[in-house]
């Protein structure tokens, strides 16, 4: 017994797989490998000073991207992250806070530009859009305190001194 595959089916089979390719490649082309270095920012929130006298400022998210080698070739990760977001607590006060830290453990970026780094009730996610800006989203928790969902975009800066 002989299997013959239609000329019909042959062709829907291989304008299935075209469709399938043309709607992968846009996202991988958006792929970008970002440059090492600092990166800096605003955040979707605005922040209410506590002195009248003062102006409303944005929120703010810096990082540091590093590289590194191994023996399946570089790889970049998130070294330092900072954000300065307004938090909302339950008994309706809004408090200003900072968080910094050095990321040990996580912060990888992905081939396709992603990271998610998650500690103690700050969680970061993004995405570089180019090599030298991304975007993303933050969630900060303090006690029962919380910032939820904040936008960023982040651009490569020159602030601080490049790792050797």
């Amino acid at each position: 017994m002989s299997h013959r595959i239609s000329m019909p089916r042959a062709a829907v089979s291989a304008l299935l797989a075209c469709a399938l390719l043309a709607t992968l490649l846009p996202s991988m082309a958006d792929a970008a490998v970002p440059r090492t270095g600092y990166y800096s920012g605003q955040t979707s929130q605005t922040i209410a000073s506590t002195d009248p006298a003062e102006q409303p400022k944005s929120g703010s998210v810096n990082f540091k991207v590093f590289t590194y080698g191994t023996s399946d070739g570089p790889v970049r990760k998130i070294f330092k992250v900072s954000a300065t977001t307004q938090l909302q607590c339950a008994s309706g006060e809004v408090k200003e806070d900072l968080y910094v830290a050095y990321v040990i453990l996580g912060g990888k970026i992905d081939r396709l530009g992603r990271f998610k780094y998650s500690y103690n009730g700050f969680t970061i996610k993004g995405r570089f859009t180019t090599g030298t800006s991304a975007k993303g989203t933050l969630s900060h928790r303090v006690g029962d305190c919380k910032a939820e969902n904040v936008n960023w975009s982040a651009k490569r800066s020159t602030g601080g001194l490049p790792v050797a």
